[in-house]
């Protein structure tokens, strides 16, 4: 193999993968976005004792298995994305790429045919059937890591060697981007580490991770060996990367757990499906009314949430999907943006007026003006949700509309949602790479906490995720303006998540929000 440099590894950080689908504080893995730029500038002295070892290096922790549909632990997943091909790869668009799979096609969204690259081997010297994808399918259903995103199958099974069907519950013709999942062989669930076709195997001790001669991009893979650093505590994660010890580490910065670096750092911001929104109570006296729901979509100061609390690790969005997509209308999303004049204009037409000139907005409801005061919640264990949620707040106050905010605990926040004790709250989803809205508002959505039930709007949903490449602007389009006009939910942002390297170490880097790795064939690794 032509080894062009010695590469880095990577660490991750001591936080929680697996906050859930919903987390109204917490933090989601992140991924894709704009081309990710390089930072460049002039090497110091600094960047020469950063290459000192010479070695590309990962953080592990042996107590958890590199299993991964397994393991729990973040560090071991990051490797893991080193060791396991995927069926699908994910661009900064939340496009599907083919990784495993030669062909696939659907009449109708609901039921999928899948055909696998047999000629792709395992680290053992066999090779890839259907059986295999399928297995691999199965067992993400019932991973910690993947199982949410598979809600919508109804079943998987492989009907000969190359070929395997998987059938929906509903039509989903964006179904292949939820297969950027890992392949393992058949049977090897239970395994510390099961046999796999990426670019890196382990050796027996997990000391390192070799390149797999057989891999299909063996000879561009930028180094022969990625090592394995076992880093358990937070605090020594940091030492160990800032002496060179692990060479790359994840980070979501606008989590509770978010770690700081040193300045002399390469930082690349990946685009998540991690959104952060507002959502509302459907029988509450003040946004029961759609244009007073309405309304808030021009309330909220995106961009100032952005910059000011999130330090930019996030995409300002006024519609449910990350910016980066290709059906995300720019042009639609600056008509529903920030703007005072507009909000006050909609209070308005809402009927939300200062009846009694106390320099108050006032309610009217069956001809009568009636106080208002807004039953705000927030998660408080989030300082940058807390700081968002105030600005919503300021905003309103300034247009004369009272709010009570309530900044609560994680456990009083989730208790709250629960109950319906709240008007407006102030939460986060991590949407699948689909950015399907069933769950958080269809009738009987776990996550439709405000108890909407839209006929109208879901079927608006239905008709985006069934319909093909052809036509798709245009539902997803309709879909955007009834969610704007309804508004159930305002969107305010898109998380990124950070990968960190030494600076001038590694180059040519496409992290995506679930594999670091992606396009590793591509790197360049400058550790001397």
């Amino acid at each position: 193999m032509s080894v062009r440099l010695k590469k880095i590894i990577l660490s991750c950080l001591a936080v929680s993968v697996f906050a859930g689908a919903f987390s109204g504080c917490g933090t989601s893995a992140g991924s894709d976005e704009e081309e990710l730029p390089e930072v460049t500038g002039t090497q110091t002295e600094e960047t020469v004792y950063y290459k000192a070892d010479d070695v590309f290096s990962l953080n592990c922790n042996k107590e958890y298995s590199f299993n991964p549909f397994t393991t729990t632990n973040a560090a071991n997943i990051i490797c893991t994305q080193a060791m396991y091909d995927t069926l699908f790869s994910v661009d900064d668009t939340f496009t599907a790429i083919p990784n495993l799979i030669t062909s696939y096609k659907s009449d109708d969204g609901k039921c999928w045919y899948f055909y696998v690259d047999t000629t792709v081997k395992f680290w053992d010297g066999s090779t890839l059937t259907a059986t295999d994808a399928s297995y691999s399918i199965q067992r993400a259903m019932h991973s910690p890591q993947f199982s949410a995103r598979f809600k919508c199958v109804f079943g998987v099974s492989a009907m000969d060697e190359s070929l395997f069907i998987v059938n929906l519950n509903y039509p989903d013709m964006q179904f292949p981007a939820l297969l950027d999942i890992p392949v393992i062989k058949n049977g090897t669930i239970e395994d510390y580490a099961p046999m796999g076709t990426g670019p890196y195997q382990p050796d027996e001790e997990f000391t390192k991770l070799t390149a797999f001669a057989d891999y299909r991009h063996y000879n561009s893979l930028p180094v022969d060996t990625i090592y394995l650093k076992e880093v358990k505590e937070t605090e020594d994660i940091i030492t160990a990367f800032e002496n060179s010890e692990i060479d790359l580490v994840t980070n979501d910065p606008t989590g509770v757990y978010s770690l700081g670096y040193g300045s002399a750092n390469e930082i690349r911001y990946c685009p998540t499906t991690n959104m952060h929104y507002l959502g509302f109570k459907s029988s509450s006296r003040f946004f029961s009314n759609p244009l007073v729901r309405k309304a808030m979509t021009y309330v909220v100061d995106r961009e100032h949430i952005v910059t000011d609390y999130l330090n930019g690790a996030a995409s300002a969005a006024a519609l449910p999907m990350n910016p980066t997509c290709t059906l995300y209308n720019d042009a639609y999303s600056d008509i529903v943006s920030y703007s005072v004049k507009k909000s006050e204009t909609a209070f308005d037409e809402a009927e939300v007026q200062d009846y009694d000139d106390d320099g108050k907005r006032e309610q009217m409801i069956t001809g009568i003006p009636v106080e208002i005061e807004i039953n705000f919640i927030v998660c408080s264990d989030s300082p940058a949700k807390v700081q968002a949620a105030q600005s919503i707040a300021d905003n309103l106050t300034n247009l004369g509309i009272t709010v009570n905010l309530r900044q609560l605990s994680w456990t009083e926040y989730t208790a709250a949602l629960a109950a319906g004790d709240f008007d407006m709250y102030y939460a986060e989803i991590k949407l699948t790479n689909d950015f399907s809205l069933r769950n958080l508002l269809f009738e009987g959505g776990s996550l439709n906490y405000g108890l909407f039930s839209d006929s109208v709007l879901e079927q608006y949903v239905n008709d985006y995720m069934a319909c093909g490449e052809e036509g798709r602007q245009k539902t997803a389009d309709m879909m955007f303006k009834y969610i704007t006009d309804t508004a159930p939910i305002v969107p305010i942002c898109f998380e990124k998540s950070q990968v960190i390297t030494h600076r001038g170490v590694v180059s040519g880097m496409k992290p995506t929000k679930d594999n670091v790795f992606n396009g590793i064939e591509d790197w360049e690794i400058n550790t001397d």
